[in-house]
């Protein structure tokens, strides 16, 4: 919205990678395995720069 052309970006949930590192650091320093990495989900939001 600050650039001319809009530029063309990704969209990801920035809260819910919080929440999923958070609970997979905490597994870790309780000796779990857990997850090695979590895949969340994005959106490309198309603008005119592209």
């Amino acid at each position: 919205r600050h650039m001319d052309p809009p530029l063309t970006s990704v969209r990801q949930p920035i809260e819910e990678m919080g929440r999923t590192m958070t609970r997979m650091l905490l597994d870790r320093i309780a000796g779990e395995r857990g997850e090695a990495a979590a895949v969340l989900p994005n959106r490309l939001v198309v603008r005119e720069s592209s």
